[in-house]
């Protein structure tokens, strides 16, 4: 239940506990995280599992998913796909790229953003709509756009390869469970569709959040 109704039907979903101790790394993950502390350990296992679930809705063979030098996971040939994790749960989500350049996945502790960092994760314009929004509170409301602004910065990133800074990004949320974010950089990757869909949702105590980029042949809204 904890991603259903995220994204669109045909991605594939898988989420788990973080803390899990019986996630296990394949040979070539183990000496990814070999000197991380023992957290940082089970959070990378798991959310290794949740992709191998993910993948395996696909008919994708199960296998190690290693690390690019951007830390991105390295999906396989002719897959897109997102892993986020937080205290107490993990997700992915993967599709084929023939359908989606990309995927974003984000999750979050349903909690009021720090303010000390409001104005660093929101700008003017978003801070100016957090009093308006009614599902959540304003300071929860702003951990939501951080986590959508993670999500697009996950769906964008190996389209156009930019790092973006929470600044060049600005989303709009709806209390109906939908948001829309766009890139303010005039990146030509994304000249075709300056606005990416996304749905968010708070469950559990956690918020989700979700951005796809649907190849322009295959249009598709949740």
């Amino acid at each position: 239940m904890m991603l259903n109704g995220l994204f669109p039907e045909d991605v594939a979903l898988a989420w788990g506990d973080s803390r899990d101790a019986s996630a296990e790394l394949l040979p070539g993950e183990v000496e990814l995280v070999a000197n991380a502390v023992p957290k940082r350990q089970l959070e990378f296992a798991n959310g290794r599992e949740c992709a191998r679930r993910a993948l395996g809705q696909l008919g994708v063979a199960r296998q190690a998913l290693l690390m690019a030098p951007t830390r991105e996971p390295l999906w396989p040939e002719g897959i897109v796909g997102s892993l986020t994790h937080t205290n107490g749960l993990c997700a992915a989500v993967a599709a084929r790229a023939s359908q989606y350049r990309g995927l974003g996945v984000d999750v979050e502790p349903a909690l009021p953003l720090p303010e000390n960092l409001l104005s660093r994760i929101c700008r003017d314009e978003e801070i100016a709509r957090l009093g308006a929004f009614r599902a959540l509170s304003a300071g929860v409301a702003a951990r939501l756009v951080f986590s959508a602004k993670e999500a697009l910065y996950k769906c964008q990133f190996p389209v156009t390869r930019s790092f973006l800074g929470f600044e060049e990004v600005t989303v709009e949320l709806e209390e109906d469970g939908r948001f829309s974010a766009r890139v303010l950089l005039p990146l030509p990757e994304l000249a075709s569709t300056p606005i990416l869909p996304g749905r968010w949702s708070c469950r559990d105590g956690f918020l989700l959040t979700a951005v796809w980029f649907a190849n322009d042949s295959f249009a598709r809204s949740a």
